[in-house]
């Protein structure tokens, strides 16, 4: 009995303990599944995340472009050496379109404003001179011969051809900071000196049929800066020699020796051969045709606007076309007296 007993116990208890085994066995494979699948889920969410993260990094590398840093503080005035700088890349939709993303666009230049480490350089903070000159401004112009091909930040001579082919050069080694090639627009600084030569060119324009045009740099690095030789008109030196603006005044000691022997020259042409080299007769400045319609007819309804007749102060004496070329021939309003035409000044009527 006693053993029968004990065999009874023995198996309930091995019963009990399976079960026990079992139902552990259970649970913790459940736990585990549980955990396991939560395991994966978060697995599968990190790696979205990192995947979406690598997106939007590539998309920002993308999108980056070159910039140079400053590293140390400089000041207005400064030259910027190559130690003051580091290359970045900056990621463009947050960058100004203008930052400077080559070394020998900065290297050598100076600043213009005062500048903290980590500031980024912009063309519109450097220059290539240290100070100003006092009397450098901002020139406009419209009644220069432009070339087909010429864009913004071209640099470029201010020449000046007479009809009898002499070509002086008036303005050398200009950096245009802007074009508009419809409107035969440019824009660039210049100081007094060179106002006054160019408003002298445009008298020798308007007066002994000159042309005014422009020759583009192949490499202006590598080019120096050319010697003017354009000697203005007699009233124009007289200017020249008193501007307090204008400190070199040993070059234009011979100078109205050479405008009277170039005036000279001039006035040996017969009336018929005084063609503008380079272009028809002019209607305004010469370089009418090479307008685009939409400009060239803008400009004809602001002349019409005008009947002074008047170019940047110069008021038409001759009864010729202005040397603006906003003017047209048309709208002068003179009937007895009108300025020649193309084909007249061709035939030498």
């Amino acid at each position: 009995m006693a053993v029968r007993k004990r065999k009874k116990i023995l198996r309930y208890t091995i019963i009990s303990g399976c079960l026990v085994a079992v139902i552990t066995s259970g649970v913790w494979f459940a736990t585990y599944r549980h955990y396991n699948a939560k395991l994966i889920d978060e697995r599968a969410a990190y790696e979205e995340q990192l995947k979406d993260k690598d997106e939007v990094l590539q998309r920002y590398m993308d999108q980056s472009q070159t910039a140079y840093v400053l590293i140390s503080p400089k000041l207005a005035g400064e030259a910027i050496t190559a130690e003051d700088v580091m290359e970045e890349k900056l990621p463009k939709f947050s960058s100004p379109d203008n930052l400077i993303n080559e070394s020998k666009a900065i290297v050598g230049k100076y600043l213009k404003i005062d500048a903290m480490p980590g500031t980024a350089v912009t063309t519109e903070m450097v220059r290539d001179e240290a100070r100003l000159d006092a009397s450098e401004r901002k020139e406009e112009t419209e009644y220069i011969k432009l070339p087909l091909r010429l864009t913004k930040r071209d640099v470029v001579d201010i020449r000046i051809v007479f009809p009898n082919g002499e070509d002086y050069i008036v303005v050398g080694k200009k950096t245009l900071e802007d074009v508009d090639l419809a409107n035969q627009y440019t824009f660039f600084n210049d100081n007094e000196e060179e106002a006054q030569l160019l408003q002298a060119a445009l008298v020798d324009a308007y007066i002994n049929n000159a042309e005014l045009y422009m020759k583009q740099y192949v490499e202006p690095e590598l080019q120096p800066e050319p010697v003017v030789n354009y000697v203005p008109n007699l009233d124009v030196l007289g200017v020249i020699k008193n501007d307090p603006f204008i400190i070199d005044q040993a070059k234009w000691s011979l100078a109205e020796k050479l405008r009277k022997e170039l005036e000279k020259r001039l006035k040996a042409i017969e009336d018929e051969n005084k063609i503008r080299v380079g272009a028809q007769a002019p209607s305004g400045s010469g370089v009418i045709q090479r307008k685009a319609e939409q400009g060239a007819a803008a400009a004809a309804g602001a002349a019409e606007a005008d009947n002074s007749q008047s170019v940047n102060g110069i008021i038409d004496q001759s009864n010729q076309a202005p040397v603006d070329s906003s003017a047209d021939q048309s709208s002068t309003g003179l009937t007895n007296k009108k300025a020649a035409t193309d084909d007249s000044l061709l035939e030498g009527k």
